[in-house]
C-alpha cells in the first residue's frame, strides 16, 4: 500500500492575476491586497504577514517575529514593495485583521480550493514559485522557517521537468563535455 501526499494548491499565473484584480476592485479592508503581496513575496503565513509593525521593516526586509516555530526570519522583499508597504502603512495605518476580506475576494475570483487552504494557498504559491525559479531548497527552508526539510519539500511542488537537471548537472556529463571540447 502506498502513501498518500496529500496536495498543496498553486496559483499560476493567470489565477494570481485574477485573485488580485478581484481584490483591487471588491475588497473593503484597504490592507488585504498589501497583505495579499507581502505574502506572495515572502512565503509568510497570513497571520504573520497582518500583525507586521512598521518596526518590522528595514533595508528592504521584512522580519518575522513570534512564529509558529518560534524562530525569527528575516526575509529580503523588493525594493519597490518595501517602499510601497512603508508609504501604505503611512497612509492607512498598520495593518489590521484582514483574512476574511481576502477570502471574500478569493471567493468572488471564482478560484476554488480545497476545504481548510484558503488562507494558506499564498505561502504554498510562493513556495512552488521559488522552485521553479530555481530557487535553493534549502534557502527555502530557511525563508519559510521549517524546521525539517521533509516539510518544505510538501510545500514546494517539484514538476518533474526539474529532474531533468540531473542529466545535465551531473559530474559525468560534465566529464563528457570536457572531453568533447578538449577533442576538438
Amino acid at each position: 500500500m502506498g502513501t498518500w501526499t496529500k496536495v498543496l494548491p498553486t496559483l499560476f499565473e493567470q489565477l494570481l492575476e485574477r485573485l488580485i484584480e478581484q481584490i483591487k476592485s471588491s475588497a473593503i479592508n484597504p490592507h488585504t491586497l498589501m497583505i495579499t503581496k507581502l505574502c506572495l513575496a515572502t512565503g509568510a503565513r497570513w497571520g504573520e504577514a497582518e500583525s507586521r509593525k512598521v518596526h518590522h521593516f528595514h533595508n528592504n526586509r521584512v522580519e518575522y517575529t513570534k512564529t509558529k516555530g518560534k524562530k525569527t526570519r528575516n526575509v529580503p522583499i523588493p525594493e519597490s514593495l518595501f517602499n510601497e508597504i512603508l508609504e501604505h502603512i503611512d497612509k492607512h495605518g498598520e495593518f489590521t485583521p484582514s483574512i476574511g476580506s481576502f477570502r471574500r475576494a478569493l471567493n468572488a475570483s471564482g478560484i476554488k480550493l480545497p476545504r481548510g487552504q484558503q488562507s494558506h494557498v499564498l505561502r504554498h504559491t510562493f513556495a512552488s514559485h521559488f522552485m521553479m525559479n530555481r530557487g535553493n531548497i534549502l534557502v527555502l527552508q530557511k525563508i519559510l522557517g521549517h524546521s525539517t526539510l521533509t516539510m518544505t519539500m510538501k510545500y514546494a511542488k517539484f514538476d518533474p521537468d526539474h529532474f531533468k537537471e540531473a542529466a545535465l548537472l551531473n559530474p559525468l556529463t560534465t566529464l563528457e563535455k570536457r572531453h568533447i571540447t578538449d577533442d576538438e
